[in-house]
């Protein structure tokens, strides 16, 4: 199976790390975001993703002159919202997750290494520049990826979504609290040091401590 790409249909942005690569897990960082659709628009995207997983597994039974093997995860699911009262996750329902991810460096068998990352680009298809506002959770994005087959023994036959560019139709970005909108009033009292004065961050997204689908 070739690499192919697809463009997906206009979702809601979820944990995106694309302006800035997410290092928490890989030091060398990792492009990443999950996109939510509507199940109705989703189904036709499954269709065609797993028509592509099973001429990729068909053509690795042959390559490995094996009956069967172990399919891995793939890259999409139920959609998932973290409850922190219960400290679990609990099912969308109606709405499906794709994940989608870029290394940030490259590594080659003979040592050699080179960056990369996705095009952005705004709702006029402008390249959007690298000092412009982040890409926050709850944008309205379509993205552009790259279908990516692979074969581990140890994990089995699967696809992965390469992210190769993202359009960002409307944009959601981190912005801090003040203290007037959590509810405070000025009064007398305790004044802080200009140099140690700090604003609680507040995003509409929190982290996302779950593991894949």
């Amino acid at each position: 199976m070739k690499n192919q790409t697809i463009v997906t249909p206009k979702g809601v942005a979820r944990f995106p790390h694309l302006n800035e690569p997410d290092c928490r897990f890989n030091a060398d960082g990792v492009y990443n975001v999950t996109l939510r659709l509507a199940d109705a628009e989703a189904k036709p995207m499954i269709a065609q993703l797993t028509q592509m997983f099973d001429e990729h597994y068909a053509n690795t039974l042959k390559e490995e002159n094996k009956k069967n093997l172990k399919k891995g995860p793939m890259p999409w699911g139920v959609a998932q919202d973290w409850d922190s009262e219960n400290e679990t996750k609990v099912e969308v329902p109606g709405f499906t997750d794709f994940k989608f991810s870029l290394k940030a460096m490259v590594k080659t068998k003979t040592g050699k290494t080179w960056e990369q990352k996705p095009a952005l680009f705004d709702a006029k298809l402008k390249p959007i520049s690298p000092d412009s506002d982040p890409i926050g959770g709850g944008s309205i994005i379509k993205v552009n990826s790259e279908i990516y087959p692979w074969f581990s023994p140890s994990l089995g036959v699967g696809i992965s979504l390469r992210i190769r560019g993202v359009q960002v139709i409307e944009l959601k970005t981190y912005t801090p609290s003040d203290g007037k909108s959590m509810g405070f009033a000025a009064q007398d009292g305790y004044e802080a040091p200009a140099s140690s004065a700090s604003a609680f961050q507040n995003s509409s997204d929190t982290e996302d401590t779950g593991g894949d689908f």
